[in-house]
């Protein structure tokens, strides 16, 4: 029997910028001016620089939960089409995580991958998922279990769209922001509990300071689990439980929210079962509650909740995973966890 090898230890290097700072945004639509340059939109911010892209070359979402869909990814890649866009092709995404995550699964899709470009407008987005390369889609009532690893060419983050939030969609951001203070820096979790008032003021300094640090440590994260196959499986904290949140809600709870809720009940679940410290939840909680998210969830529909939390994609045959923080700015994945005990565990509270 003959066997021929494929060497593919030669790394490819995918390293990219993140450029941060406030009112260039403008300038950097417009040096995307190539015939092989294409737009994808977020219907909220395209009014904003409508004049700037071209017309033919620009395709308009309306980004929510509903249309994180495979019927999106077809659209997109007949507007790609259509519009002959060759592998030598670019598309820049403008918009918030919703925007990101079905653009770059095109992206790295049509003719077998192509470049694309982060130009996230939401703190959701800035912070967490314009950066490390995850995009995907929702399918069949599981969030993002349907998706590639591909990274930006560059992620532009222009801190001016922060002006443009409601209250929710900015809070919905902060959700993850906490995230990263949980399970990886405890001086900065602190740092976003002693400044607290200027957060919520959006403080142009703060902001600054927030936005570049949680990128520094999602840079970090990705440089060596890129794929998530060990420690950046921490940033999944609050998620399993959350997606079920998203899911059994009909996405009525947005994504953070539901984050800030999951990091609560995720803890609370760690202590009872003894994989955290008692204090792990009040840490957790402090910072959680004086940001006003909601740490209770009531459950709509039993049976559409727990088949969402088995759909997870973080789940496997031997049970659920939970990335927990057993104390602050330190994480912990634990695995095989029975769907039967968080059954048990939301039947107790």
């Amino acid at each position: 029997m003959g066997k021929v090898f494929v060497d593919l230890k030669k790394q490819v290097d995918y390293s990219y910028e993140i450029t941060i700072g406030s009112g260039f945004v403008a300038d950097v639509l417009k040096s995307f001016n190539t015939e092989s340059d294409f737009f994808m939109v977020d219907d909220n911010v395209f009014s904003l620089y409508s004049g700037i892209m071209p017309k033919d070359r620009v395709y308009r979402f309306r980004a929510d939960e509903h249309n994180k869909t495979h019927e999106s990814v077809v659209a997109v890649l007949g507007f790609l089409f259509r519009g002959e866009c060759r592998r030598d092709g670019r598309l820049i995404l403008v918009g918030g995580g919703i925007t990101g995550d079905v653009g770059g699964f095109v992206a790295a899709t049509y003719m077998r991958g192509i470049s694309f470009v982060q130009i996230p407008t939401t703190l959701l987005s800035m912070v967490d998922s314009s950066v490390g390369g995850k995009t995907g889609i929702n399918f069949r009532g599981a969030k993002n279990n349907v998706g590639a690893f591909c990274q930006p060419k560059h992620v532009y983050i222009d801190m001016d769209f922060l002006k443009t939030l409601t209250d929710e969609e900015y809070l919905n951001g902060v959700a993850e922001v906490i995230k990263y203070g949980a399970v990886y820096d405890a001086e900065f979790l602190q740092y976003l509990c002693d400044n607290k008032d200027k957060v919520l003021a959006r403080d142009t300094e703060v902001l600054d300071y927030v936005v570049t640090r949680c990128c520094a440590l999602k840079a970090q994260v990705v440089k060596v689990d890129e794929k998530e196959q060990g420690e950046r499986a921490l940033l999944n904290f609050g998620h399993t439980f959350a997606h079920a949140i998203e899911t059994d809600s009909h996405h009525v709870v947005k994504h953070g929210f539901a984050v800030a809720t999951g990091m609560y009940l995720e803890t609370d679940y760690a202590v009872k079962h003894k994989l955290a410290v008692p204090d792990a939840l009040s840490e957790v909680g402090k910072v959680l509650r004086i940001y006003g998210f909601p740490l209770e969830y009531k459950i709509v529909d039993k049976d559409l909740f727990f088949t969402a939390m088995t759909a997870d994609k973080k789940a496997d045959r031997k049970g659920l995973t939970l990335a927990i923080a057993p104390a602050p700015g330190t994480g912990r994945i634990v695995k095989n966890i029975s769907l039967q005990s968080v059954i048990e565990y939301f039947e107790s509270i």
